[in-house]
Order: C-alpha cells, then structure tokens, then sequence
C-alpha cells in the first residue's frame, strides 16, 4: 500500500493506492511534513507541532510561541526551524532554544531574501546520527557534529541553498539543492562540491533520496512559469538526467522544498500549479495524481 500526504494551506490530502480519501485537518495550513517510522508529523497553523499515527489520527503535540518553517523528526521528539533564524528543541511537548546554534560564526553575515529577516528552511540528520544540517535562507548550511552542542558554517553563503537532506542509509552522502546548482557531500556535510552538468538551468528548489540515487527539481529562478524534475544517478557518480516519462516537457512553476519526497522506489511530488504525481520505480515512471490543490507545501509517501 503507498500512501501519499500532500500537505497544503487547507489541511492534508492523503492519497491511499492512488485514491483519495478524506481531507485531515481541514481549515489548517500545513507545511513541513516529516516521517517518523509509520507516523508522520507537521507544522500546523505556523506554531503547532502535530503528529499522525499509523491509523490516520493527528494530535497536537507542542505550540511554540514563533512561526515555525521546518521540522526534522527524532526518536525523542523533533527539531524545529523557525522564522526568525533560530533552532528549537522539542522535548517532551516542551520547546528549547538550541543556543550553539545561535553563536554560528558568520551569523552576522545571513542575509534575507524573499523574507524579512533569514530563516531555518529546512534540517536533516544524517544516517549514523552523528550529523545534523541545517539550511539557512539566506546563511549555507550550517553543521553539528556533537547533537546540536555547537555548530560550524560549511558551504559558501553566496550559493543559497534551498534545502539539504541526508541520505537515509549512507551517513556519508548530502545533498542540497541550491542557486548555483546541486551541492554534493560525500563526507556528511563537511565539504561540498556542486554539479551543473545536465541541467537545462542552476536554480534548483527541491531533492529527495530513491533506492538508486535521488530526485531534483531545476529552474531558471524564484519566479519561473516552468521547471523540471531530474534523476541523480548514484552508479555514474552524479550525473543528472531529465525525466520525462509521463510528465509534460515544463512544470507548473517551482517544485518546491519540501514539495518532493521519496520512500525506497515510490516518489511523489507537487509542482506551483498544486497538481501532483506520483512514480512506482524510483523516478522512472509518473502518473498524475492530483490536480487543483491549491497551493502545496509539503508532500510526503510512504510504501
């Protein structure tokens, strides 16, 4: 059974074996979705942290008193980026300020863009637990090595990273989509190296892990009429190719953070246009999910 959430600015439509079921926490934006085992959790109405158990149900699990923008799940609660640039701890229904991250060298220099002042966009944990990435819109990517302790800058603040996400078996690989292109790390985040090759332009937005390789999404920026989606070929050490098999030539607009996610062989993203795919083999193949959405902040599966 795969199931697909999509995540938008009126609740969460789910999708089970391509068909849709009834709207979950209709009247609520929603944004952030992050899976956990067999739950799911969320950023409701910009504050609520909520999760989703294996049945379906959502409950709240903590409210903070700033607007979140991210979410990476933990066995002992969650890690949450927020709008103002700064990191939260969720331990038990409580929210920490994560002061290491407040005293990053450089801080002084993030910038905003598109926002008004720089935040958290998005943070991964790489497979060994040892490393945490957080993406700052506009500060690189920042890194911890000792559990969010303390945390050092690594790639080149110019190169506005749009998300970073770890790989989910080999604690060595990152990825992250940036302005410049696609930034790559086989050393869990401590050094990058970024790809163009392939793209029909630099801009890219969105990325997530398949069996084989991983899924990106390029444009030619932030207020484009039309993107793409590409294949990152782990065998032929990153070499990016366009897919094509049952998408039009253009997207909608972007495929955004968090609009593109990926469980094993089955993948599913939303372009601007709030209309939804969905692939059975790693990116190979897409079917049309959804249409009309509305505007989609998140999407998630699982299979």
């Amino acid at each position: 059974m795969t199931t697909v959430l999509v995540a938008t600015d009126d609740g969460v439509q789910p999708f089970v074996d391509s068909a849709a079921g009834p709207r979950e926490l209709a009247g609520h934006p929603v944004r952030a979705l992050a899976r956990r085992r067999d739950e799911w959790w969320a950023i409701a109405d910009g504050t609520t942290v909520v999760r989703r158990d294996a049945s379906g149900v959502w409950t709240d699990v903590a409210t903070a008193d700033t607007h979140l923008t991210c979410l990476l799940a933990a066995s002992d609660g969650a890690w949450c980026g927020t709008a103002d640039g700064r990191l939260l701890r969720l331990l038990s229904e409580a929210f920490a300020v994560v002061g290491g991250f407040d005293a990053i060298p450089g801080r002084e220099t993030w910038k905003a863009v598109g926002s008004r002042v720089p935040y958290v966009r998005s943070i991964t944990r790489t497979a060994d637990d040892r490393s945490l990435l957080a993406s700052v819109h506009v500060g690189g990517i920042a890194r911890s090595g000792n559990g969010g302790a303390s945390w050092e800058p690594t790639i080149d603040m110019q190169a506005d990273v749009h998300e970073v996400r770890a790989h989910p078996s080999d604690p060595k690989v990152v990825l992250a989509p940036a302005a410049v292109g696609l930034a790559t790390s086989r050393d869990a985040g401590a050094t990058w190296d970024v790809t163009t090759e392939g793209l029909h332009a630099t801009y890219l937005r969105a990325v997530t892990f398949t069996t084989d390789g991983a899924l990106v999404s390029a444009s030619d920026g932030p207020f484009t009429d039309r993107s793409a989606l590409y294949r990152w070929d782990v065998a032929t050490g990153g070499r990016l190719t366009k897919v094509e098999d049952g998408l039009p030539e253009w997207l909608d607009g972007n495929v955004d953070t968090g609009a593109l996610d990926a469980h094993r062989d089955a993948a599913a993203f939303a372009d601007d246009g709030g209309t939804v795919y969905a692939s059975p083999d790693g990116g190979g193949s897409w079917t049309l999910l959804a249409r009309d959405l509305g505007h989609v902040n998140a999407v998630g599966i699982t299979a």
